[in-house]
């Protein structure tokens, strides 16, 4: 059996891809009002730019993280200008919006499976695994390290950019209340701009990560674009900190079936975080945290 600090670890590694990935998702429609059903495509392009970029870089992933994050968030800003920005402008409602981004999810599935093929792709990286007596007895190897380490980091600088920074208190005033804040003297639609840039390259970042722990494949984002949404809906919906707790949450959950309960059980680990989303609902509609108190 599995030792519950090696499951733990698991779950920490799990938690921190989804942690990224669903405060990007998150943020977006706070600050910006719209459900983003093509966010997971995102994370595909991340991953797929985190192929490339590594192996033209000799397996080196620190020199290639700024590489995904930047060309990710200008992808991302690029499609929303090009695709959301007309159809916002031309009278589309929330719903409409929505349902563009499914159609967008559709097209980069089908343009990820045309450039990069079906064939799943790995992000070489040099991998040492240490192992401990301890608690049972577990290992950890500098994949899991690395992740877990970028999680802390992006966590530690989203926090001051909320609470420190013009762009990121301008943000939150914008995903309060719009009207309110352009009466302010905002530029809304700078952080709005802003905002596509920054929380694309985030998901793009959640993607890269993905890809340094398992294969990269055109479905990729979309096989975790539910589980991130749970998890920003768990932790309430448009609070970054919420994501955070959501996700690690669920991380726990699926690691936790996976690793203790029967296979035919296990199977459904995924199923199990969405049985906890709801029962969570049940209790606290808002989800976990308080949106309005916290970004």
């Amino acid at each position: 059996m599995v030792s519950l600090a090696q499951v733990l670890i698991f779950s920490a590694e799990f938690g921190s891809f989804v942690a990224i990935a669903a405060i990007s998702f998150s943020i977006v429609y706070r600050v910006v009002g719209m459900i983003n059903f093509a966010h997971g495509e995102w994370l595909t392009m991340g991953a797929y730019i985190g192929v490339l970029t590594v192996q033209a870089l000799g397996g080196n992933a620190l020199l290639a993280l700024p590489v995904v994050v930047l060309l990710s968030g200008v992808g991302g800003y690029g499609l929303a200008r090009g695709f959301y920005r007309p159809l916002r402008r031309s009278g589309a409602g929330p719903i409409m919006l929505m349902l563009g981004s499914i159609a967008v999810g559709y097209i980069l599935r089908a343009g990820f499976r045309i450039v990069f093929s079906s064939e799943p792709k790995t992000v070489v990286i040099p991998t040492d695994v240490y192992r401990f007596d301890v608690l049972g007895g577990f290992f950890v190897n500098t994949t899991q390290l690395f992740v877990i380490g970028m999680a802390v980091i992006v966590f530690t600088v989203v926090h001051l950019m909320f609470k420190r920074t013009n762009v990121g208190i301008a943000m939150r005033a914008t995903g309060s209340d719009e009207d309110l804040a352009e009466v302010c003297g905002i530029d809304t639609s700078h952080i709005r701009r802003n905002t596509w840039l920054s929380m694309s390259g985030l998901a793009g970042l959640a993607g890269f990560l993905i890809g340094v722990s398992t294969n990269v494949y055109p479905l990729l984002g979309y096989q975790y674009l539910l589980l991130l949404i749970a998890a920003a809906i768990l932790g309430g919906i448009g609070s970054a900190y919420g994501a955070i707790a959501g996700a690690y949450v669920i991380g726990l959950a699926v690691t936790f079936t996976t690793s203790y309960l029967p296979t035919a059980v296990s199977t459904l680990g995924t199923a199990v975080a969405f049985v906890l989303l709801i029962l969570v609902l049940l209790v606290r509609p808002s989800g976990i945290a308080d949106v309005e108190a916290a970004t």
